[in-house]
């Protein structure tokens, strides 16, 4: 067995001329809170429970105005006009119709007005949301059925079905039938029963998505062979590109759940690229009280504490709140190598006026460790055939990645069934990276070439979005339109340092030395040269979206933006700090219109037909030629037409979907000119997506996804370097079950995991991965398939464990083949995981 030292317990000093890594203050917030937890939870639960448990306030009247038509657009203009969320009205009502809702009434009294005569029933559920479900035999027209909830009920399990209405891609909460293109939802039920700890576990459960580990400690994101490229928060587009998420694969403790859309989407985040939209749905502050914490253990020195309580603070429940603090740490499977991940989140939400919410929130993670490296590929294009725990970096590798986010948003809601809201979203990413890594091998004489690595980048960001959605009247019929603006600044300040030429190596440190000797670095950066720039850009955007009902079965949509965008690339002024003789570059985009259009058609109660298209446009600031100038921006586009079902009364979602995209002009490292890019030319993927997730039987959950991906370079202008799409197989294949059983074993839980993909390539013209001793070469991965498996026991209504077996089989495989540099991953050996959970 490898020897695996314990984590220490602050940071190593390491020899950087920038920063003296000192004991994080989260560190010490952390254990106090976790610490402290405990005695929060007891001074809170009476006070909570005892508002829990009082007679309600008697409610609250409020006057509708809302016309008659399809009952889904009525309850969607009613759900908004009341201020609640409502899961399941779109399908079920899907081809009734309602006279409409006219008079002052309460929620309740609505309510039944709205559903008199109907086969519907609203039940409230405990986080405050209602669902519309079927009416039992024993319920009479008018009334509803009253439920009990008690005060240790978990409001986070009720209110996350297996097939969440989602947000992603639109302002609307819209269910997977009214959206022209694929989206799927990793849910907090998933979350939990799967052990999902990370974005890259959440990653790894979405169907069609592949990842990428592109340096130590960053993931990229992939779907239909193009990165996702935009992360979101809340539906707020912001500046952090998945193009590695623009920093370390984070913990997943302050989040309900992670929305993909696939295809581009540049109505509502500005400009749209070619793989998707990330959207992280940050945890609310719940109506009712509730509390958890859990702990976990497993090989490889695994561990994570975490806490989580929320509820009401005031006795009127108008001003709530939600504490997250997680900490995670383990060793990484090469030799000597750890991380540490810590995650606090807190937020507040305040219902400053009947139709006012105001909402705020700040969250800090910090990442850092010994981060392991991957391997480097051999000359002649062979993968190196060593043990997975070899780790061939220094003992001083380093990388440390810390994240400050602070948000805050105003919903009002206005006449008309109409709602208004302003979100504000600022973000300050600040990471560290000192490494030694091997670049190439020779395996006739297993000498390896070798470079140094130490800089430093701090990312800020500032975004606002505002936008009102609501339904119109026009030929007689009920729409919905959403028109909203944005604006997003980034500046992003990278200090790269450089070996000392006075230390006898280049400026990348290279060294020629025995593949297995770890000490053959250099660490030489004191007095070395230095290359200092700063990326700014600015977007500024107007956007609209129509859904306009042109029958009860056929919903056109339409929508579009006009966008603004400036950016620039500023090397420092000082020739001390402009090594490689960056020149200052501009550029600019005005009034760029980015179109889209779907059109959707409910062919039955369970199936619907769906076409759409969408444009691709998007800056690439930084990215610039050997020449100095900026690389043109990707364009292109997305046709894709499908089927949407739901079966067994909605509790199984099916999709079919083809999809064309075509782009050009994505930046590519130049490998004759390391740190500079080049157009790639054109590319074309193509391809089917099939999608299947619900719930069969009670007990029983399912999800599955087959992706098939055709793509290839057609137009390629730069013919000395191809790289298109390395992480994307042509089959993937995911499925997950878990199945509860039944009886007297009915606290026990069963599931498991299967991952299938094929093989992956990458083919280099330059010659650059030889290091220049042959014309080119292809680098291959096989495909591989891995299972996983995992148990539950109900312990009580409280408490509940879990063990999790990740790749059951311990099969040995490549799962990431980065190009360029040591950019071979291993996948994870076989793991285990052990967890308990308390809930209140």
């Amino acid at each position: 067995m490898p020897n695996r030292s314990a984590i220490p317990d602050s940071r190593p000093v390491v020899p950087s001329p920038r920063r003296i890594y000192a004991r994080r203050p989260l560190d010490l917030v952390m254990q106090m809170l976790l610490a402290s937890g405990a005695f929060a939870v007891a001074a809170w639960v009476p006070a909570v429970y005892a508002q829990s448990v009082s007679a309600p306030a008697a409610p609250a009247t409020q006057r509708y105005d809302i016309a008659a038509g399809p009952l889904s657009q009525v309850l969607t203009t009613f759900s908004a006009q009341a201020g609640i969320y409502v899961v399941g009205a779109t399908d079920l009502a899907r081809g009734k119709t309602s006279p409409g809702l006219h008079g002052a009434y309460s929620v309740d009294g609505a309510w039944r007005a709205l559903l008199a005569g109907t086969n519907f029933i609203a039940i409230p559920q405990p986080d405050g949301s209602w669902s519309l479900e079927a009416k039992p035999d024993n319920v009479v027209d008018g009334t509803l059925p009253a439920i009990t909830v008690s005060a240790g009920a978990n409001a986070v399990q009720a209110a996350n079905a297996i097939n969440p209405p989602t947000t992603v891609g639109s302002k609307e909460v819209l269910s997977a039938r009214e959206i022209a293109q694929t989206v799927s939802v990793v849910t907090q039920q998933q979350i939990q029963a799967l052990s999902i700890r990370t974005v890259d576990d959440a990653m790894k459960y979405a169907p069609g998505v592949t990842t990428e580990v592109n340096q130590p400690g960053f993931s990229s994101y992939y779907s239909r062979g193009f990165p996702i490229s935009t992360i979101q928060f809340d539906g707020v587009p912001t500046g952090v590109a998945t193009s590695g998420i623009s920093g370390p694969t984070e913990g997943v403790a302050a989040y309900d759940r992670v929305e993909v859309l696939y295809g581009p989407s540049g109505i509502l985040n500005g400009f749209g690229g070619e793989g998707g939209i990330l959207n992280l749905v940050r945890k609310r502050a719940p109506s009712q009280f509730e509390a958890s914490a859990q702990i976990s253990a497993g090989t490889y020195t695994n561990g994570d504490v975490q806490a989580d309580v929320g509820g009401p603070i005031n006795a009127a429940g108008t001003l709530r709140g939600r504490f997250v603090v997680d900490e995670q740490y383990q060793h990484e499977m090469q030799d000597s190598t750890w991380q540490r991940n810590q995650q606090f989140y807190g937020t507040l939400e305040a219902d400053v006026t009947p139709t006012t919410q105001v909402r705020a929130g700040v969250s800090y993670t910090d990442i850092y460790g010994k981060i392991m490296y991957g391997l480097p590929n051999n000359i002649d294009y062979t993968n190196l055939n060593v043990s997975r725990s070899t780790y061939l970096g220094p003992d001083w590798n380093w990388f440390s990645n810390q994240r400050a986010n602070a948000f805050a948003d105003v919903q009002q809601k206005l006449a008309g069934g109409w709602t208004a809201k302003l979100s504000y979203n600022f973000m300050r990413t600040t990471t560290d990276v000192l490494t030694g890594a091997i670049i190439t091998n020779d395996p006739a004489t297993n000498l390896s070439n070798r470079y140094s690595l130490n800089t430093a980048d701090t990312n800020t960001q500032n975004a606002i979005d505002l936008y009102a959605t609501g339904p119109f009247t026009l030929f007689g019929r009920t729409h919905h339109l959403t028109v909203g603006a944005s604006y997003l600044h980034t500046n992003d300040v990278t200090n790269q340092y450089l070996i000392n030429p006075d230390s006898g190596l280049d400026f990348e440190g290279g060294i020629t030395a025995p593949l297995y000797d770890n000490s053959a670095y250099s660490n030489a950066f004191a007095g070395g040269p230095q290359n200092d720039v700063t990326t700014v850009s600015t977007q500024y955007g107007i956007y609209g979206n129509a859904r306009f009902s042109l029958a009860d079965p056929l919903t056109l949509v339409v929508g579009g933006r006009v966008t603004w965008w400036n950016g620039e690339s500023l090397p420092s002024t000082n020739p001390n700090n402009n090594f490689f003789g960056n020149v200052t570059t501009h550029d600019h985009v005005s009034a760029k219109f980015s179109p889209t259009v779907g059109l959707i058609y409910d062919v039955n109660d369970d199936h619907t037909l769906y076409a759409s298209y969408a444009s691709i446009f998007q800056p690439q600031a930084g990215d610039e030629t050997v020449s100095g100038q900026v690389i043109e921006p990707l364009d292109g586009y997305q046709f894709e037409i499908g089927e949407k079902g739901e079966y067994l009364g909605g509790r199984l979602t099916t999709n079919v979907a083809l999809f064309h995209i075509r782009e050009k002009n994505r930046a590519m490292s130049d490998p004759l000119n390391p740190g500079f890019y080049v157009a790639q030319g054109q590319a074309q993927s193509q391809g089917v997506g099939l999608r299947a997730m619900g719930r069969l039987t009670s007990n029983w959950k399912v999800g599955a996804g087959y992706t098939y991906t055709n793509w290839r370079n057609y137009d390629d202008s730069f013919t000395a370097h191809q790289g298109f799409s390395v992480v994307t197989p042509k089959h993937l294949f995911k499925f997950w079950t878990s199945y509860n059983l039944p009886d007297q074993f009915h606290r026990w839980t069963v599931g498991g995991a299967l991952y299938v993909q094929s093989g992956t390539s990458y083919t280099d013209k330059s010659g650059f991965l030889s290091n220049n001793t042959t014309s080119g070469g292809t680098l291959n991965a096989g495909g591989y398939a891995t299972v996983d498996a995992n148990i539950g026991y109900q312990i009580n209504k409280h408490l509940s464990a879990s063990l999790l077996v990740t790749n059951l089989f311990n099969r040995k495989y490549i799962s990431s083949l980065t190009t360029g540099g040591p950019g071979t991953y291993y996948g994870d050996p076989a793991k285990v995981l052990f967890t308990l959970r308390a809930a209140m």
